[in-house]
């Protein structure tokens, strides 16, 4: 859910974030010694009894979004009141129809209206879509994707003279001509209508918002493809935009109270439980970046959760539940820079800016803390225990195929883990149905072995389609931007979704920055992984997949 902030109409953005600031210092001249965030969860009190408030130790550990937040931000906006009585008396269709009228004025460009009514146009159309509903939203996005698409019949006839036209002896510029013509005709319509909101002051975080509601309706409609074709177009327009206009900048406790808000709303990997959960995550020996667009300053696009060691880490228990981080001698002494988690806003899906960020913030790190040298992460396999599922067929109970290598000495004790169970494989399939598996030592133990091997066999081996894409998307990511494949970390993540979603396993790659550029190549063209470490079964993967 988007905060506040997010909904308000664009022209009320750049505004509200001036106002915020100069609230929170007017704040700060009086608070001195608390910080934005917790000065920010009192803001109600101190506005009501007028006078600084009293600390009481607790504010840190309330939830990231508390209703002080939500009321801080509610009412830097004038019209609050005014657009709540305005949406109970105009239903979603009725608005729905009003938007259609304006789209056919901003694309069409009816009357030739002039840039700056059709910017006031482009802005009104916003601000009706932002006070749209969920189904009111759908509606307009499955309008703007078949009514305002290519036209067929003006597609087909441009197709038609640019074929006559190229049979003929036509001259240059009338091919030049034909050929425009056919590429404007193959144009889809609302692309006139992103341009338009793209000029906008907060136009450009506005569209990543849209799309992020195309990605949620084509995910209920995937049989959609003109809403598909929209929102890759969109994508791509976003690329193209976002290149040159971004500034990385690294997140501290002292950043604005938005922005530190906005890392807990797109944190997908670890979940944010508390402002105490942000303060320890960007406190000592840790580092948090991020990528943003500069009509949006205080919104990360995309950011990296970073945490210094003095090893690589092999859970990320280690690293988000600690008080302060084990380093040997502070900061300067760290020798690895572990990257934990790396996010981006839901409408920038399919678009590659991690790759960026983190080349920059390797760069960023070396020239700050040149006693690192190793750049490694820790990420999760989102797809392991969804293939492991359809993996274990009944078949495969029966008879366990050939194509994994789990040593006999670790099959036998799985199985004798299981009374009643003659293939490991069915032992295996056993345990993780059942509940209190995790807090049984003699089944942790037993399942250690062939749980990586298992994950050693998913990375290493399993493609997408029948190319040579890795098939888990974290691994292709690291991959295809030169890392190593290091090592399995059984419980690396011990949470419900760690555990829900790969039983707990966890993976390093690691950037070994000599290589990256052979490792990139060699992966791309060939398919070929690189491995780094000396992990026993992601090498056993290797050599047993090519014995196979």
């Amino acid at each position: 859910m988007r905060s506040s902030l997010s909904r308000l109409p664009a022209r009320l953005r750049t505004a509200s974030h001036t106002a915020a600031s100069s609230r929170l210092d007017t704040m700060a001249g009086t608070t001195s010694n608390i910080t934005a965030p917790a000065a920010l969860l009192h803001a109600g009190s101190y506005r009501l009894k007028g006078h600084a408030p009293v600390r009481d130790g607790d504010e840190l550990s309330q939830p990231l979004e508390p209703a002080d937040v939500r009321a801080f931000w509610d009412n830097m906006r004038p019209e609050k009141q005014a657009e709540s009585t305005h949406a109970t008396a105009d239903p979603g269709p009725l608005k729905v129809l009003e938007l259609r009228e304006l789209l056919t004025t901003i694309i069409h460009k009816k009357a030739r209206k002039g840039a700056v009514a059709m910017e006031l146009y482009t802005q009104h159309c916003c601000d009706m879509y932002e006070s749209l509903d969920g189904d009111g939203r759908k509606a307009f996005l499955r309008m703007l994707a078949h009514e305002f698409c290519a036209p067929k019949a003006a597609a087909q006839r441009a197709a038609r003279e640019y074929i006559d036209g190229a049979s003929a002896e036509a001259d240059p510029a009338k091919y030049a001509h034909l050929a425009r013509t056919l590429r404007d005709a193959l144009t889809p319509q609302y692309t006139e209508l992103f341009d338009q909101i793209n000029r906008l002051p907060g136009g450009f975080a506005f569209l990543v918002h849209m799309r992020a509601d195309m990605l949620d309706y084509i995910r209920n409609n995937r049989e959609d493809t003109a809403a598909r074709a929209m929102s890759d177009g969109l994508m791509m327009k976003l690329e193209t935009w976002i290149i040159g206009t971004l500034d990385l900048k690294r997140i501290t406790w002292n950043s604005p109270a938005c922005t530190i808000e906005k890392l807990g709303q797109y944190e997908s990997v670890h979940a944010v439980k508390s402002w105490l959960d942000v303060k320890r995550r960007l406190g000592n020996g840790r580092r948090c970046f991020g990528f943003f667009h500069r009509s949006v300053p205080m919104e990360p696009l995309v950011f990296v959760w970073v945490a210094l060691t003095d090893s690589i880490t092999s859970n990320v228990q280690t690293i988000l539940q600690e008080r302060e981080p084990t380093l040997s001698s502070g900061e300067d002494a760290a020798k690895c820079a572990i990257f934990y988690s790396i996010n981006s806003q839901p409408g920038l899906s399919g678009v590659d800016l991690g790759n960026f960020l983190i080349k920059r913030v390797v760069g960023v790190l070396r020239a700050e803390l040149p006693n690192i040298s190793t750049f490694c992460t820790l990420s999760p396999l989102p797809r392991f225990r969804a293939w492991l599922d359809q993996w274990l067929t009944p078949d495969c109970l029966r008879s366990p195929p050939n194509d994994v290598a789990v040593s006999m000495q670790a099959q036998e004790n799985l199985v004798a883990s299981v009374p009643g169970t003659s293939t490991w494989t069915a032992a295996l399939k056993h345990i993780i149905d059942s509940r209190g598996w995790t807090s049984d030592q003699i089944t942790l133990s037993a399942m250690e072995p062939v749980v990586r091997a298992l994950g050693a066999h998913y990375l290493v081996n399993l493609k997408r389609g029948k190319g040579n894409v890795a098939y888990d998307p974290v691994a292709n990511f690291h991959l295809r931007n030169g890392a190593c494949l290091h090592r399995l970390n059984w419980r690396g993540n011990t949470s419900y979704s760690g555990l829900r979603q790969s039983l707990g396993l966890m993976c390093n790659y690691n950037y070994v920055l000599d290589r990256i550029e052979d490792n990139n190549e060699r992966y791309v063209r060939d398919g070929i992984i690189a491995c780094s470490g000396d992990d026993p079964f992601i090498a056993r993967a290797s050599k047993h997949s090519a014995k196979l």
